[in-house]
């Protein structure tokens, strides 16, 4: 008698699970650390998505406000780190303002933001991870943010320079940094805060660094 018994994996079965993602393997490690690191409960979202609705720039990410939340608890880290979106948010909290649960996903999305730019991997968005990189220095630095020498520091990367200058937008941000400083809107030089000791020890402690 022929044996009757499938030689390999139902075809409709494996249709029907694919493109389908495991949950990680330690995901509760990673939902628990970043839980004590943030302070959100992550797990009082209920994935109503009234955080991407509200979110203006929902429709240039990846991987949508609600969607963090969910990648988070199922330990989905990797897919996290290499996303557009914790570069793409605008740090607006619309998202958390809306949530009825109270879940900081502004605040999430932050964490993930400044741990993806701790590792070293090829951000998603190359030139708004340098943008961040050089915010945060500057605000190391004098413990709060001058506008002109913010982006005059961004402007002086090359590959950012060469870029500005092919399609004109240099000429843009020169022109418009005059008009900001003709109506006393920009300062010529940074000022330091007087809290400055206070926000770089805060600043170390973020990064892991020691006192």
């Amino acid at each position: 008698m022929a044996d009757t018994q499938p030689s390999g994996p139902n075809p409709a079965v494996a249709d029907q699970f694919a493109g389908r993602r495991l949950i990680e393997r330690g995901h509760s490690r990673f939902l628990e650390h970043t839980q004590n690191a943030t302070g959100i409960d992550i797990g009082a979202c209920y994935q109503c998505e009234r955080c991407t609705n509200a979110c203006p720039v929902a429709r240039y990410m990846d991987i949508k406000p609600h969607q963090v939340i969910r990648y988070t608890q199922l330990g989905w880290r990797e897919a996290l780190m290499h996303s557009t979106t914790i570069w793409v948010c605008l740090s607006c909290e619309m998202c958390t303002t809306y949530c009825p649960n109270a879940v900081d996903v502004a605040g999430l999305i932050n964490h993930l933001r400044n741990t993806a730019a701790r590792l070293p991997i090829r951000p998603a968005e190359k030139e708004l991870a340098q943008f961040h990189q050089i915010f945060l220095e500057e605000l190391r630095r004098f413990g709060r943010v001058n506008e002109l020498w913010l982006m005059a520091t961004f402007n002086r990367r090359p590959a950012i320079l060469k870029k500005k200058l092919k399609d004109g937008s240099l000429k843009e941000d020169l022109s418009l940094g005059f008009n900001l400083w003709r109506r006393g809107r920009l300062k010529l030089l940074p000022h330091r805060s007087r809290g400055i000791g206070e926000i770089r020890k805060l600043y170390r402690h973020r990064r892991g660094e020691s006192d």
